[in-house]
């Protein structure tokens, strides 16, 4: 117990200053103010209380102090403006109050209640020495004494306000020795009229904290020191004794006062030593993921005002005594600064460790080593492993050459692609296989070049026939697994037991629409089986008042990689995050409209193209029925979307059947089972519509599709497979009290997955995807990728004619979509056509213009076919391949040094051509050339193609030639830098798209622990 306060022998007038601060209604917190200085064991000689509340009838201050009746002293009432700040009020009473130079103030505003010794100590602490000038109580919590709330204002040299005491730490007397600090809070301020008036008050566009902070500094500059008593407790709420910055203004305001009490010389160098750090802190606090104390701190640059901090400077210039390095003690050093942000970042970041005899941990991660081979997830993904071997037994090749060169038949089209074929396949605006075109490509394209870079720098790719395809290869062995995992953890946010997720899973990634992803080679859905239930489960917890904006953001990324595969999907996630924001719980409607808008947004220039093609988002690779009949809409309805690998109609039944059962269970509206079942409406409607909308009625010549191409049914089957699981899932959960009802409801459960299960093992896949391995000889390949760059076209007889395709080192869509446009290879038609009936000679060397270096005719053609073509100019028969008769083209022209075979870039020189390297897609290429006069530049590509390239000689763009039927540029003489350069559409934009999927991928990082994600 500090030892009791002593009346003062003689000294000083004190006058205690009683502040109203403006309060309406603040007459019991007066009252109360008053009858605490009475109380007190020494009591000022006088009292007023500066009124700047608003006048009111029969109440208010002046009503208080009438009625307040004290032996010891006066006191007197002064009503000034209402609403005048405290300091503007001190400041404007001092101006015109009669008071002694050696008068002492005691400053208290209503909200603060002196102790009894209170006075009596400060009184102590101003007479120890002749140098005290301000001298300030210990603040403490006015509902709980034992919390300390200040000990004085404490600050960086910078002006970073430092909250030392923390607010709500116990008063232990840890800091009862602290006596000299920088400057004090107004309540409960004891200080000379003198000083006061030679100060000039307070500077009043620092605001409250600002203004005790800069009035402190400039006192301890005139030499006189500011103390504080720790054994002076004075009682505050939370808007009284402020020594922290706790809004914006006030650390702008502290900022300020260190900029205006710098020397004129120090203060550039300060401004730009506060411009970097808060910069810094910025960027830091976005790199540990905290976004609103990095805008705070983004806001503080704001303190770096010139004209501000030179008028202060002015309105508060006055004598000064002691040097700026004479105070340098009363700073806290930087590197104390910098130890409390290292703690608080690891406080954010890593959870606090338990105790070894706490069992905090769930079951689940506590087995996940010791019984992970009897871990439910772990026996639903390799029981689908199981199913996957026993079903693919029929497609052709081996398992592994599956993953080395890829799987083709069904939707799939696979290519010797490589990632940089894939890249250029999605951004480039001319793009596509054959001639190319500028039509949309799809943004899965993009996504598929990742894995496939990845799987190009593992060891031993180089033996990869097709990277890409092997990427596919992959996805399809390990699709419905993955799909498994995925539901598995998904299920986790509708409080399952373990076994009734894995049971769940299992039927997930074994029933409905499942098998026939696989079976069929339908790209887009294998994507979505495995993301489905995960954005799906992101959603779910996005609705809930614990949802994180890390969550938001990770289901916005996830959904527009699911809308990148399967747009109609997308269409459907962005209709469930608008229903929950309408009609969810009001706390959840913010963080779910992140992926309702980002998640399109994050697809940048493919929004473009579906507004003037809405017919893409009722797609995706892999996701088109071509021509062929669809299932019943009953058998729809039940889960069957026909083809290969679908399953019985009746397993399907089965899932219906729990799903109808589970909604029984649901108890609000607002749940998720109710969700789930307008899931399944939305849904079934779509699914059951989708064999009727011809996505090509317009254009149905495209291609040469004859037959309608429409959404696959599958596709819609997909989310309504989903959504009857997780009502059966929630069903299961309702019953957990009734112990036989629960069982009878696991029972239900295994029942459907096993069946499932078992059905797809036993009726397979089908035999409609094999191997893939490349029908071009060695020599086509070879050239194709090389400087050459020439192509090869495959010609199909048919009953209505030829048909034919072209092969280059370009790639497509990996899977069917939409018919794509085929109007620039129709250029070769009529070539084809003379070459196969010889009806021209020069059929050949009209091949060879266009960069087709081979020819290959299907066996079935014929005889004469044969005979033809080998009789053929500049044709020469290679071996045949894979059904196909192949022959050679000449390259043109006379000369020695003419290309051996044609070639995609060429100069010409009297119509002889030498070879121009080509190192890239769609003639592509950085090299050196060398002309002659009267030489051109020509590529073997349509005309359109020179709107979307740019040729350029030692960085002089050239322009193409007009009216020629190939891109053709004339030369200057010498040797020259040439680069031709494929452009890419919306370059701005394709940056921002980058820059914002960069950006919202490290945001969908959990980063940190939980609680502070959610304090964010």
């Amino acid at each position: 117990m500090p030892p009791p306060a002593t009346a003062p022998n003689a000294g000083p007038v004190v006058q205690a200053v009683v502040l109203t601060s403006g309060r309406s209604g603040a007459d019991s917190g007066l009252r109360a103010l008053l009858d605490a200085i009475a109380a007190s064991a020494i009591s000022p000689e006088r009292v007023v209380v500066l009124d700047t509340t608003a006048a009111t009838a029969g109440s208010g201050a002046a009503d208080v102090v009438a009625s307040v009746q004290s032996p010891t002293f006066a006191v007197t009432h002064e009503r000034l403006d209402p609403g005048m700040p405290d300091r503007a009020a001190v400041a404007s009473w001092l101006a015109t109050a009669d008071l002694a130079d050696d008068e002492l103030l005691w400053l208290l505003p209503v909200g603060s209640i002196p102790e009894p010794q209170t006075l009596g100590r400060l009184l102590a602490a101003h007479r120890r020495s002749p140098s005290v000038g301000l001298v300030g109580p210990k603040h403490v919590d006015a509902t709980n004494p034992r919390t300390l709330r200040s000990v004085g204002i404490n600050t960086t040299r910078t002006g970073r306000v430092v909250e030392d005491p923390p607010l709500g730490e116990p008063d232990q007397g840890q800091y009862d020795l602290r006596r000299d600090v920088l400057a004090i809070p107004l309540a409960g301020m004891l200080a000379s009229a003198k000083l006061l008036r030679e100060l000039g008050g307070w500077e009043p566009s620092f605001g409250d904290l600002g203004g005790d902070l800069d009035l402190g500094w400039r006192a301890q500059l005139a030499g006189q020191r500011v103390v504080v008593a720790p054994d002076a407790r004075m009682r505050s709420v939370a808007s009284v004794g402020l020594a922290t910055a706790t809004t914006g203004a006030r650390r702008r305001a502290a900022r300020r006062v260190a900029l205006t009490r710098a020397s004129w010389w120090q203060a550039p160098f300060l401004a730009l030593w506060i411009l970097t750090t808060t910069l810094a802190a910025a960027v830091g606090l976005l790199l540990l993921k905290r976004p609103r104390p990095a805008a705070e701190a983004f806001a503080d640059l704001g303190s770096l005002n010139p004209v501000r901090g030179v008028l202060s400077r002015v309105r508060t210039r006055g004598r000064r005594v002691v040097r700026h390095r004479d105070i340098a003690t009363l700073f806290v050093p930087a590197s104390a600064i910098v130890r409390t942000g290292l703690d608080r970042a690891y406080e954010a970041l890593v959870a606090p460790a338990t105790l070894a005899d706490e069992d905090t941990s769930e079951p689940e991660d506590r087995a996940l080593i010791s019984r992970g081979a009897l871990h439910p997830g772990v026996l639903a993904v390799v029981a689908t492993l199981a199913v996957v071997a026993a079903a693919g037994r029929e497609i052709g090749g081996g398992l592994l050459s599956r993953f080395g060169s890829g799987v083709t038949g069904g939707e799939l089209i696979t290519t010797r692609a490589t990632s940089n074929s894939l890249w250029h396949a999605a951004f480039d605006g001319w793009h596509g296989t054959g001639l190319g075109g500028d039509g949309p490509a799809s943004p899965s394209l993009a996504l598929l070049a990742i894995p496939t870079w990845i799987v190009e720098h593992l060891p031993g790719s180089g033996d990869l026939t097709s990277p890409a395809g092997a990427v596919v290869g992959a996805l399809i062995v390990l699709a419905l697994p993955l799909a498994a995992l995925s539901a598995y953890v998904s299920a986790r946010v509708l409080g399952a037991p373990r076994t009734v997720r894995a049971l769940a899973a299992l039927a997930w990634a074994t029933t409905g629409a499942a098998g026939a992803s696989v079976a069929q080679g339908r790209l887009g859905a294998l994507v979505a089986l495995i993301l489905l239930p995960i954005v799906l489960a992101g959603v779910v917890l996005l609705a809930r008042p614990s949802g994180t904006a890390t969550g938001a953001f990770a289901t916005a990324l996830g959904a527009a990689v699911l809308g990148a595969f399967a747009p109609p999907l997308l269409v459907l996630v962005v209709l469930v995050c608008l229903g929950v924001a309408l009609f969810g719980h009001p706390g959840s409607r913010r963080l779910v409209l992140v992926p309702a808008f980002l998640a399109p947004l994050l697809l940048g220039p493919w929004l473009a193209d579906v507004v003037d093609n809405w017919t893409l988002a009722a797609t995706g690779p892999g996701l088109s029925q071509w021509g062929g009949t669809s299932a019943e809409p009953l058998a729809l309805a039940l889960l069957h979307p026909g083809g290969a690998g679908s399953v019985p109609w009746w397993v399907g039944a089965i899932v219906v059947a729990l799903g109808l059962a589970g909604l029984l269970a649901s108890t609000s509206i607002r749940s998720a089972s109710t969700g789930a079942a307008l899931i399944a409406l939305v849904s079934l409607a779509a699914a059951l519509a989708a064999p009727h909308l011809d996505l090509i009625a317009d254009s149905a010549s495209v291609a040469g599709q004859s037959g309608p191409v429409t959404p696959w049914a599958g596709t819609f089957i997909l989310p309504l497979t989903l959504a009857l699981l997780t009502s059966a899932v929630i069903g299961v959960g309702s019953l957990r009290e009734r112990r036989r009802l629960s069982g009878v409801a696991v029972l239900a459960l295994s029942l459907s997955a096993l069946v499932g299960a078992g059905a797809l093992g036993w009726f397979g896949f089908g035999a409609s995807l094999r191997t893939w391995t490349d029908p071009r000889p060695a020599v086509a390949v070879e050239q194709a990728a090389g400087e050459l760059g020439n192509r090869t076209v495959f010609v199909t007889p048919g009953p209505s004619g030829a048909a034919y395709r072209i092969v280059g080192r370009e790639t497509g869509s990996l899977a069917r979509s939409l018919p794509q446009s085929v109007a620039n290879d129709t250029v070769i038609a009529s070539d084809v056509s003379q070459l196969l009936d010889g009806t021209r000679s020069d059929s050949g060397p009209k091949l060879a213009q266009h960069a087709i270096g081979f020819v290959a005719v299907a066996q079935n053609a014929g005889a004469d076919v044969a005979r033809r073509l080998d009789s053929a100019q500049g044709l020469s028969r290679l071996a045949s391949r894979d059904g196909y008769d192949i022959w050679r083209i000449a390259a043109l022209g006379n000369a020695a040094n003419r290309p051996v075979s044609p070639t995609r870039l060429a100069v010409l020189n009297d119509g002889d051509p030498s070879l121009v390297a080509t190192t890239g897609e769609h003639g592509a290429t950085d090299t050196t050339v060398t002309a002659r006069k009267g030489d051109v530049l020509t590529v073997a590509e349509p005309p359109a193609w020179a709107s979307h390239a740019t040729v350029e000689i030692d960085g002089r763009e050239l322009a193409a030639t007009a009216d020629a039927d190939r891109p053709t540029y004339a030369l200057p003489v010498g040797t020259h830098t040439l680069t031709i350069d494929v452009t890419t559409d919306y370059p701005w934009w394709r940056a921002l798209q980058g820059l914002a999927l960069a950006i919202v991928a490290f945001l969908s990082v959990p980063f940190g622990t939980r609680a502070s994600r959610r304090r964010r």
